[in-house]
């Protein structure tokens, strides 16, 4: 009998069936060419994503009959298949071509349009009990009369059914023991995110549906236990768990709307004291809601519930249809899309805030997410939306989409707008993808949308090697024992302004954080308290802005048990929970260790660093302007948008504490912005601007003791066997081992050196170069 798990194998956890491993790299790509899939089979790839759907969504003209339902009527129009027929057609088509082939059924499990439509009870309803007509990619390529809520109990009972239907069938298929597990979508393009807002821009606002009111009122009872809690932290007499709050459009003005006052006003601060378009110009963007970018927590607490619950709502059905999986398929794997922090909405998609609450089901094995769609061309970095090392610490993996384009791209604009000319540039970006997958040690799967990105000779003889790399690499000791940790809090995220949410966990990602020179893992903030998470030299708290005591006090204590250092950012623990007044100044001096001045109004970033202060820092330049992103992030799908925000602080901090060794100073009042300071068991550096540059945490790091590969701005992925460099641009460059050893370019199949600490190397802008460390591959 077929067993498919995730499992440990040498260290780290790793896709097993039947007892072996299968590391990176899968495939998806269309079935309609068995030649080129014969080819893919013959690169190495043993696991394949198949595209499925039930019958109840597909229907199809042809169905099974009732004595032989494996049956089917096959003809030269395969659309007329219901969904088991075409995916027991594709089984064939694939299995022929690569007879040992396993695979794991991309399956969609949501509603027919048909269905949604008879069901406006089950669909997001806006204050007046409307509508909105949109298109779910999942449901129909056609507008259905509104999205259908993705908590909705009817859409699963009804689901179950069709997919009951839909095994008893498949089971009979021959094939169906090559099937290792099942990939669930739903949602918009498959990725579990709602494709309509909340608030539509016409006055109206969501969601008073039955099945998220539901919803809802389960969240708040399990966080808060009693109605006289909730009433106590909503500062509101009248609350209910059976008709909770709906925030209104004035009570959501954080998401967009006083930031958007802000950012008028800045592009155009000549008329600040006039009005613009009959607007108002406001600097500081102030409304009883807001302070600056965060929910005024202290007054509207509901406003955060309300979208964490929209969030854990889409999570827990996940769960619900994984419990539904494993209960009849306890051997085999089951995954999903979900938990973007990037692309995709913070507040509207619900796909950003409940990744733990699937991590800790124990249902579902696997989650998975394309890479950011920004800065993908050569010398970029295609930065992920996941913090995979949380995932490694339950025995859980993350699996990357990576959708990397080719030359070889229809139409050319998609050629264009990654800048893939060239045969050359595509094997280079696709060495810098798979670096990061078999470096970071996340799984990953090529998606081929159209059938011919890959179908060349020369990138089919690299996924040839890059299968035999990885198995070497799988047959090594796979732990980690990297030295800076990222920390980040999805609880933040519904407590501040989209586009700060952005910035920090989605563009800073982009820009800086994979170019430090250093490899870092990624987690979130909860698994400080884990015992089993390992101790770092640096932990760099990225969006933390949202701590309890308890959490505080485990952030320390981890830091105290090797004397770390830590890399506060913006405004570390501002917000409180559970304290009496839940945004305020003192918990952030609680949290960093340092005396500080909050200040409420509007100001740039810009600060600069003074390299005589500290060592630290030594390294850095006197005359450059912190505290921005300021290299070029730009979409290369969305052509023409503006990626980046415009930079500004509210609210911010001044750093007071005269025990603090002040290392930069704002550049408009000289007001200190950086700064260290010593403490019980642990060094805390505090940045009060919202991004740092990576130079900066490079110079840092080394002082703190940490391990830099490289020295600049070239993408560094690297573990205990390999190390991988992307170059940013032309020339030589020089990469730093962690000990002597005889690196091996697993490309190029020579050795650069006997017995060596360093290399130098030349390289072009774009290049990838990969070194084994232990030997040749």
């Amino acid at each position: 009998m077929l067993t498919a798990t995730i499992s440990e194998y040498h260290g780290s956890p790793a896709i097993m069936v039947n007892g072996s491993p299968y590391p990176p790299m899968t495939i998806t790509a269309p079935l309609n060419n068995p030649s080129y899939l014969k080819q893919l089979g013959e690169a190495g790839f043993r696991i394949f994503y198949v595209n499925s759907t039930t019958r109840w969504n597909k229907p199809g003209k042809r169905k099974h009959t009732a004595n032989n339902p494996y049956a089917y009527v096959k003809d030269n129009d395969d659309s007329s298949l219901d969904g088991i027929a075409q995916t027991l057609v594709d089984l064939e088509t694939l299995m022929k071509a690569v007879p040992d082939a396993y695979v794991m059924l991309r399956l969609n499990i949501a509603p027919p349009a048909e269905w949604v439509n008879a069901h406006p009870e089950e669909q997001v309803t806006f204050q007046d009990g409307s509508h909105k007509k949109t298109v779910c990619s999942t449901v129909s390529k056609e507008a259905i009369d509104g999205m259908h809520s993705l908590c909705s109990k009817a859409w699963k009972r009804d689901a179950a059914v069709a997919l009951t239907e839909y095994f008893d069938v498949l089971e009979q298929s021959p094939y169906f023991d090559r099937v290792i597990g099942f990939f669930l979508c739903a949602g918009g393009t498959c990725e579990w995110y709602y494709p309509q807002n909340l608030m539509p821009g016409d006055g109206r606002y969501g969601d008073f549906s039955k099945p998220f009111m539901e919803e809802y009122s389960r969240f708040l009872k399990e966080k808060y236990g009693t109605q006289e809690a909730l009433r106590r932290s909503w500062n509101q007499p009248d609350a209910t768990f059976q008709n909770p709050i709906i925030p209104t459009i004035e009570d959501r003005t954080v998401i967009y709307d006083a930031e958007k006052k802000i950012k008028q006003t800045l592009s155009c601060w000549e008329s600040a004291a006039y009005k613009v378009g009959g607007m108002d110009l406001d600097i500081n963007g102030r409304t009883e809601a807001n302070i600056g970018v965060f929910l005024n927590v202290n007054t509207r607490p509901y406003v955060a519930d309300f979208y964490d619950a929209w969030h854990e709502g889409t999570a827990r059905t996940i769960v619900d249809f994984a419990t539904f999986f494993k209960t009849r398929y306890p051997q085999r794997l089951v995954g999903s899309f979900y938990g973007s922090l990037g692309c995709t909405s913070y507040f509207n998609a619900s796909t950003a805030c409940g990744t733990l609450t699937i991590l800790d089901s124990g249902v579902v094995d696997f989650l998975a997410s394309p890479g950011v769609y920004n800065n993908r061309e050569p010398g970029g970095i295609v930065a992920q939306r996941q913090m995979q090392d949380s995932f490694r610490l339950r025995n859980r993996i993350f699996i990357c989409e990576d959708d990397s384009r080719t030359h070889l791209c229809k139409p050319w604009m998609q050629r264009d707008a990654m800048a893939l000319y060239t045969l050359e540039d595509s094997l280079n970006t696709l060495k810098r993808d798979f670096a990061r997958d078999l470096c970071e040690d996340v799984h990953g799967w090529w998606f081929d949308m159209s059938g011919d990105w890959y179908n060349e000779p020369s990138i089919l003889a690299l996924f040839r090697r890059q299968q035999d790399i990885a198995a070497y690499a799988y047959s090594l000791d796979r732990r980690k024992h990297n030295d800076i940790a990222l920390i980040y809090d999805t609880e933040s995220l519904h407590l501040v302004s989209e586009s700060t949410s952005q910035l920090v966990t989605d563009y800073y990602r982009t820009s800086d954080l994979g170019r430090i020179g250093a490899p870092v893992d990624y987690y979130y903030h909860n698994d400080m308290a884990n015992p089993n998470m390992p101790d770092y030299k640096l932990y760099v708290m990225v969006n933390v802005y949202c701590l309890t005591d308890e959490e505080r006090l485990a952030i320390h204590n981890k830091a105290r048990k090797n004397h770390a250092t830590i890399l506060w950012l913006y405004a570390p623990g501002l917000v409180n929970p559970k304290a009496k007044v839940r945004l305020c100044s003192e918990n952030a001096e609680k949290t960093v260790g340092m005396k500080l001045s909050l200040v409420t109004d509007t100001f740039f970033p810009h600060f600069r660093v003074d390299p005589n202060s500290h060592p630290a820092v030594k390294n850095a330049s006197k005359s450059r302007r912190y505290g921005v992103i300021d290299r070029d992030v730009h979409s290369n799908i969305w052509i023409g948008q503006s990626v980046l925000p415009i930079p500004f602080i509210n609210p911010g901090f001044h750093i007071t504490d005269e025990n603090a060794t002040v290392l930069g100073r704002f550049c408009h009042n000289g007001e200190p912005a950086f700064a260290l300071k010593e403490q019980d068991g642990f060094v805390s550096v505090f940045c009060a601007t919202q991004v740092l540059r990576n130079d900066l945490i490079a110079g840092l790091a080394q002082w703190a003791g940490c391990h830099l590969y490289a020295h600049g701005d070239d993408v560094v992925y690297a573990n205990e066997n390999f190390v991988s460099l992307h170059a940013c641009d032309d020339g030589k460059r020089t990469v730093y081992f962690k000990k002597k050893c005889s690196p091996y370019e697993v490309y190029e199949q020579k050795f650069y050196g006997y017995d060596v600490d360093h290399i130098e190397v030349d390289m072009m802008l774009g290049e990838t170069k990969m070194w084994c460390l232990d030997g040749t591959v």
